[in-house]
């Protein structure tokens, strides 16, 4: 099968959209709101974190103000530099920082960004673990998630597929993105 086929290929999983567990996106932007913007969105690697900080943007856009994107990982913890201090030069009231990967980077840079990040709208986080903000919303996945998503994305071969996603899902500890990876080569291979 060729890259572009694959139904697990990258775009394709990209456009699966947040899947809202225990609230609306109406109450999750009230929360948000009542927290003066500035939250953690909590969970494990592959649980969706980064997806929901994505599908935020344009609600938060709809309310009249701007995103800026900071993005740090296990490859790169730190910014590029000067990044950050151009960021915060030009903050004003109508802007909010969305920092993917917070809790990686350094104590004292965190420090530094949470304090002078208040000049701002606001400063929403993902994080693996709670603490460095409010929690605004803890990710959890489950087999059946994975389920759902692996029938949006090839819904006719949902029946062959189901019997596959426990043991997928445990292999993986939860981490949905691993699993989609797997279902991925496992088509490419076909």
């Amino acid at each position: 099968m060729k890259a572009r086929e694959n139904p697990f290929r990258t775009e394709r999983v990209h456009a699966v959209r947040f899947r809202l567990a225990g609230t609306t996106w109406g109450e999750l932007m009230g929360r948000l709101a009542s927290l003066g913007h500035r939250a953690a969105i909590v969970g494990p690697d592959g649980s969706g974190k980064t997806t929901l900080l994505e599908r935020l943007e344009p609600r938060l856009a709809d309310a009249g103000l701007t995103a800026h994107w900071l993005h740090v990982s296990n490859e790169r913890r730190r910014l590029p530099k000067g990044t950050l201090a151009r960021l915060l030069a030009r903050l004003g009231d109508r802007d909010v920082i969305l920092f993917d990967g917070a809790d990686l980077m350094g104590a004292l840079a965190w420090r530094r960004l949470r304090r002078r990040s208040t000049h701002g709208a606001g400063l929403i986080v993902t994080s693996h673990r709670p603490g460095l903000l409010p929690t605004l919303l803890e990710c959890r996945t489950t087999p059946e998630l994975l389920a759902d998503i692996v029938a949006e994305l090839v819904p006719g071969q949902i029946a062959e597929l189901r019997p596959r996603i426990p043991a997928l899902f445990e292999k993986h500890g939860g981490d949905l993105r691993l699993a989609l990876r797997e279902l991925y080569d496992l088509y490419a291979e076909r």
